[in-house]
């Protein structure tokens, strides 16, 4: 598995999110999936469509409508896991800018795909 293989891995999770579509979103990550957020509380969620809900509710308060990649750097730790370090914007509909994030994800091979199973942040 070449690394750009992971990388995709991580853009389909932003393009799954962007497109508001819990179907992608559970092709993109693995179940049960799990986040530790910037005040370090754990949030697990068992399918896509919990995490979809989640994620709405969180977003809906500042006008989120997109998240754009700025870059993404891997660390291979074994043949099945990586750790991709991912700096990201949150942008408003309209273009303007939330907020620049930085992200750890845990991104596994499973089932004959790879995806996100798990991250970490500062939002």
């Amino acid at each position: 598995m070449s690394q750009e293989t992971v990388k995709e891995a991580v853009e389909n999770y932003i393009k799954a999110v962007n497109a508001k579509d819990p179907r992608r979103i559970s092709i993109a990550c693995h179940f049960p999936h799990f986040r530790v957020m910037g005040d370090n509380v754990v949030y697990n969620w068992e399918t896509a469509d919990d995490l979809w809900a989640w994620f709405e509710g969180r977003g809906s308060g500042d006008g989120w409508g997109y998240s754009e990649l700025d870059s993404v750097s891997l660390e291979k730790l074994t043949d099945q896991k990586y750790h991709a370090s991912v700096h990201f914007g949150r942008y408003r509909t309209d273009g303007t800018l939330i907020g620049k994030y930085i992200s750890l994800y845990i991104v596994i091979l499973k089932e004959g795909r790879w995806g996100v199973i798990a991250g970490s942040g500062n939002g």
